[in-house]
């Protein structure tokens, strides 16, 4: 939905969407592709992996194939700001939703997430300012390939961009005091 509304991703997907847009693979693919990178950095860095980290990649396939499968559904062009804006939020809210069970039920997180996990375990950070500063890393890091590739730092990036940084914790934090009961690990 975000990517449709046309206004900006969230920072996690910049790199896979600009990719989709520069080659001729889809977003899904590139989306899968990103993941495996991400647990292969996951698997450098910790040499013994668990099994969380290794049934990260069936969740990178299954991911990236519902983002083609959903893309393809949701095969529209927004018909003006407000249909962008609601597209936006939607997305947000669906997207922080799903985080918001994933991590409460510990069981794994998208390979992105393992490696800000991962990374902020390096640093000693939690995992909110670990996962804040790979989103930022990310999103710096596709304005440069966009920008060294057809010359537009802000292709992908946008302000959906900032409202998906800046939105996200805070709508998670509303689905964790509004759905406890999605906190099995706790149980």
């Amino acid at each position: 939905m975000a990517i449709r509304a046309d206004i900006g991703v969230a920072p996690g997907s910049t790199i896979s969407y600009a990719v989709s847009l520069l080659t001729p693979l889809t977003i899904g693919q590139c989306s899968s592709l990103f993941h495996v990178l991400c647990m292969a950095i996951q698997f450098a860095i910790v040499r013994r992996p668990s099994l969380k980290l290794i049934f990260q990649f069936p969740l990178a396939y299954l991911f990236g194939l519902l983002i083609d499968v959903f893309y393809a559904l949701l095969d529209f062009t927004p018909s003006g700001i407000v249909h962008q804006a609601v597209l936006l939020v939607a997305g947000l809210f669906v997207f922080s939703f799903g985080i918001r069970v994933i991590v409460g039920a510990d069981i794994l997180l998208a390979p992105p997430d393992g490696l800000a996990r991962t990374m902020g375990g390096l640093f000693g950070w939690k995992m909110g300012k670990s996962k804040f500063a790979f989103d930022v890393f990310i999103t710096a890091f596709t304005m440069a390939l966009t920008y060294f590739t057809v010359g537009d730092v802000f292709l992908v990036v946008g302000i959906g961009t900032v409202i998906c940084a800046l939105g996200t914790g805070p709508i998670i934090g509303l689905f964790t005091k509004l759905c406890p009961f999605f906190d099995f690990a706790s149980r």
